[in-house]
C-alpha cells in the first residue's frame, strides 16, 4: 500500500505564504528603486494591464460588442518584452483568429454542424495550429472553430465580422501602448552582465595565480575548475540578453528619439571571447585537481614553474580588464599583457623540454598547463580587434549615431 502524502500543517503553509509575499514585496522595492529585470517586469505588466482595459473599453463603447472578450483578450498577449515580438504575436494573433472563424464559418454555411462535419475540420484546424508562423498563438484555430461551430453554428455573419474587427482592434491597442508607453529598450542589461561576466573573469585569474604563488590545496583547485564552468554556463544566458537588447531596436520609437546604435556585434565577440578562453581555464584547472589528488598518479609541477606560471595568469586578467575597451591605446595594452604571457610561456616551455625534471612523471601536467596557456592567450588575440566592451562612464544617450562601447 502506497504512503500517504503528507499534506502540509497550516504553519508550513502560513510560513511559505509569508515568504513568497516578502519576496513580491522585494521585488517589488527593486523594481522601484533600481533599473534592471524586475523594473522591465513591472512596466511590462502594467501595459499589459493597461492595454487590456483601453481595448475592452474600446469594444464597448466603440464596436458596441454584446461580449467584448477578443479585443482586451488580444491585447494583452501581445504585449511583448520588444516591439519586433509584440508585432509578431499581434500579427500571429489574427491569423489564427481569421483562419479558425474563417474555416468554422465555411463549414457551417456549407455542410452544417454535424458529427461527420466536426471531425476533419477539427482535424484540418489541429494541423493548422502546428504551422511554425502561428507560434504560439496556433492553439486559436482550433479554438475559435469549435467556439464558433458550437455556439452559433459557424453561420452567423455578424458574429464572425464582430470577432475578427475586435481581434484586430486589440492587436492595435496592444501595440500601441507598448510603444507609446516606454517602449521596451533592453541596452543597459547587456551592458551589465558584460561586465559583470569579465570581472568574474579576472578575479578567478588574480585568485589562480596568488593560489599558486601562496600555496593551493585540492579544494582550492575544485573551487577554481567550478567557478570556470559556472562562468562558461553564464555566457549563452548573456548572449541572449545581447540578441533580446538588438531585437529591442528595432520598430522602437524610442531609440529612433534618443538616436542611439550599439555595437552589438561587439559585445557579441566580447562573450565568446570570455567563452573560449574559459574553456582553457578549465582545463588548467582540471590539471591542477588533478595533481592535488592524492589517489591520483600525476604528479604536479615544481613551485618555481607554478610561481612563473601565476605570472602568466596575472598577465592574462590584466589583458582581459583592458579587453574590447575603445581607443588604439587600450588595444596596445591588452596585446603588450598578452605579448608578456606567451614570452613567459615560451621560456618555461623551453626550460621543461630541456631541463631535467625533478619528477619525469609529471610532465604530463607541465605539456597540459603550458598547451592551455597558449591556446588561452591565442583565443584573446584573435577576438581582440572586434570585442567591444562596454564602460561605466560610457553614456547610452548620443546626439547622433554612434557606436556605444567605442565612443
Amino acid at each position: 500500500m502506497e504512503p500517504t502524502p503528507e499534506r502540509p500543517s497550516p504553519a508550513s503553509w502560513l510560513h511559505s505564504v509569508r515568504q513568497g509575499g516578502v519576496g513580491s514585496i522585494r521585488a517589488a522595492n527593486e523594481a522601484v528603486r533600481h533599473a534592471g529585470p524586475e523594473r522591465d517586469a513591472a512596466l511590462l505588466m502594467g501595459k499589459a494591464a493597461l492595454a487590456t482595459v483601453i481595448a475592452w473599453q474600446f469594444a464597448v463603447r466603440v464596436l458596441h460588442s454584446p461580449a467584448p472578450f477578443y479585443a482586451p483578450m488580444a491585447a494583452l498577449l501581445v504585449v511583448d518584452r520588444t516591439m519586433v515580438r509584440s508585432l509578431g504575436a499581434s500579427g500571429q494573433r489574427v491569423l489564427a483568429v481569421v483562419v479558425g472563424i474563417s474555416a468554422a464559418w465555411l463549414v457551417g454555411s456549407w455542410v452544417g454542424v454535424h458529427w461527420w462535419s466536426m471531425l476533419p475540420v477539427i482535424y484540418l484546424a489541429l494541423l493548422i495550429a502546428r504551422w511554425r508562423r502561428l507560434g504560439d498563438h496556433g492553439i486559436q484555430v482550433p479554438s475559435m472553430v469549435l467556439l464558433s461551430l458550437l455556439t452559433v453554428g459557424g453561420t452567423d455573419t455578424e458574429f464572425t465580422y464582430l470577432t475578427i474587427v475586435e481581434t484586430v482592434v486589440g492587436g492595435v491597442i496592444g501595440v500601441l501602448t507598448n510603444a507609446i508607453v516606454l517602449a521596451p529598450l533592453h541596452i543597459h542589461q547587456p551592458r551589465d552582465q558584460i561586465r559583470a561576466l569579465t570581472r568574474k573573469v579576472c578575479l578567478l585569474l588574480n585568485d589562480m595565480a596568488a593560489g599558486l604563488r601562496d600555496g593551493w590545496d585540492s579544494d582550492m583547485a575544485h573551487q577554481w575548475y567550478d567557478t570556470s564552468t559556472e562562468i562558461i554556463q553564464l555566457a549563452p544566458a548573456i548572449q541572449t540578453a545581447i540578441d533580446e537588447g538588438r531585437e529591442s531596436t528595432k520598430f522602437n520609437p524610442r531609440d529612433n528619439l534618443r538616436r542611439v546604435e550599439v555595437d552589438w556585434a561587439g559585445y557579441t565577440q566580447t562573450v565568446e571571447a570570455v567563452r573560449r578562453s574559459q574553456w582553457q581555464v578549465s582545463g588548467i584547472a582540471r590539471t591542477l585537481v588533478d595533481a592535488a589528488d592524492e589517489n591520483d598518479a600525476q604528479p604536479a609541477p615544481t613551485q618555481r614553474f607554478l610561481e612563473s606560471y601565476a605570472q602568466v595568469l596575472d598577465e592574462i586578467a590584466g589583458a582581459i580588464s583592458h579587453f574590447g575597451l575603445p581607443a588604439d591605446a587600450e588595444r596596445e595594452v591588452v596585446a603588450t599583457y598578452l605579448r608578456t604571457a606567451d614570452e613567459i610561456i615560451d621560456r618555461l616551455g623551453n626550460e621543461v623540454r630541456t631541463a631535467d625534471l625533478e619528477d619525469p612523471q609529471a610532465w604530463p601536467a607541465y605539456g597540459a598547463m603550458l598547451l592551455d596557456a597558449q591556446r588561452l592567450i591565442r583565443e584573446l588575440e584573435v577576438h581582440s580587434h572586434k570585442a567591444v566592451m562596454p564602460t561605466d562612464s560610457g553614456p547610452i544617450r548620443k546626439p547622433a549615431r554612434r557606436i556605444v562601447g567605442r565612443a
